[in-house]
């Protein structure tokens, strides 16, 4: 929970207990007046409980009270300027009308403060909605309705369960290649936590290093780290969960779901998919380059061998299916990049083993 739902959650709890303690505190009262209670210690001690009573029983309603504010504080930090611009020029706009039919008015007979108030509020909430629906057409709303594009600055990511099952995040955040805050749903964690119980060995040992990579995340302090309690709506699918927090927030999101990337990318979220990082991030050999490969196994074609380089990369070797088990130099004589990554290939460099 952050700063501003705790102080919400803190500030309705006491209002509550304010309330409980003006119910003990008429209980008292009137408990008094008939005679059913003596002494006047009674009506601070009803008083008393009533705000125990009230703050042990709040929990729940200031809990519910923190969400819907932190909802609210975060609808309202994407409010666009132009439309709170806009609103406060109508309204403005009308409060002025409202005065002048006021003074107009004010001899009329039967005209009094209810007919003010309810001119007001009509006024009001007419001239704000028309100024928001037709900001584009006001000079000052044209200035601001098209910001330039955030470039700069932190954004925060939210991170979904392929993601921190992968356990590469760990790694990224431990290089500085992440920036912000790192967002963990708390329907992630829940899905996190029920793979990590699954009857299924795998699937337990999955979810267990999923569990114990964000441990590490948080223990590590490798980026500043959330568990967020958005939750859209119970019923959806999380993929839409996920889309709809990123939109909301404004945030990333970081994934290693192909689909789920494809999906959020055509809605305008942003993502960084840990696949697509590690691909980037390998070498590139051009045709030429000399390299010392430990052959593992045959190729798919007769005669060919394959290697790996270290970060994972798999090499063809023409002519070396007869070389499992042996280290050979190779030339590179071209590269192929597919869906599942960059593949090199090459040959033996005949003019090192003739040397050698």
């Amino acid at each position: 929970m952050n700063g501003s739902a705790g102080t919400a959650a803190f500030l309705a709890r006491a209002v509550l207990s304010l309330v409980g303690g003006l119910v003990g505190y008429a209980l008292a009262v009137v408990l008094l007046d008939r005679g059913l209670l003596t002494g006047p210690n009674n009506l601070l001690y009803l008083t008393l409980l009533g705000v125990l009573c009230a703050y042990l029983l709040g929990g729940t309603v200031a809990q519910r009270t923190a969400r819907l504010w932190d909802g609210l504080v975060q609808r309202a930090s994407k409010t666009p300027p132009e439309a709170v611009l806009a609103a406060g020029s109508g309204a403005t706009i009308a409060l002025l009308i409202t005065v002048l039919l006021n003074n107009l008015l004010a001899n009329v007979p039967g005209f009094t403060w209810y007919w003010s108030l309810l001119i007001a509020v009509l006024l009001v909430t007419a001239a704000s909605s028309f100024f928001v629906a037709n900001r584009h057409l006001f000079p000052f709303s044209r200035a601001t309705a098209h910001p330039p594009p955030r470039t700069s600055g932190s954004h925060d990511k939210v991170v979904d369960t392929s993601a921190i099952i992968d356990g590469r995040i760990a790694d990224v955040a431990d290089a500085n290649f992440l920036d912000g805050s790192l967002l963990v749903p708390n329907f992630v964690l829940s899905e996190l936590q029920h793979i990590a119980d699954s009857d299924d060995p795998l699937r337990r040992q999955r979810g267990r290093r999923g569990l114990e990579v964000l441990d590490r995340i948080a223990r590590e302090q490798l980026v500043p780290t959330q568990v967020i309690h958005d939750d859209p709506e119970s019923s959806m699918p999380v993929d839409e969960k996920l889309v709809r927090v990123c939109q909301v927030r404004g945030a990333d999101l970081i994934t290693t779901d192909y689909n789920l990337s494809r999906v959020a990318g055509l809605q305008g979220v942003r993502v960084l998919n840990l696949h697509q990082l590690a691909n980037a991030v390998k070498a590139t050999f051009l045709p030429g380059e000399k390299l010392s490969l430990n052959i593992v196994r045959p190729g798919r074609e007769q005669g060919q061998g394959l290697a790996y380089l270290e970060d994972g990369t798999m090499v063809v070797v023409e002519d070396a299916g007869e070389l499992v088990g042996q280290t050979v130099a190779a030339v590179v004589t071209s590269s192929l990049q597919t869906n599942m990554g960059r593949m090199i290939f090459a040959r033996p460099d005949v003019r090192a083993e003739e040397a050698g």
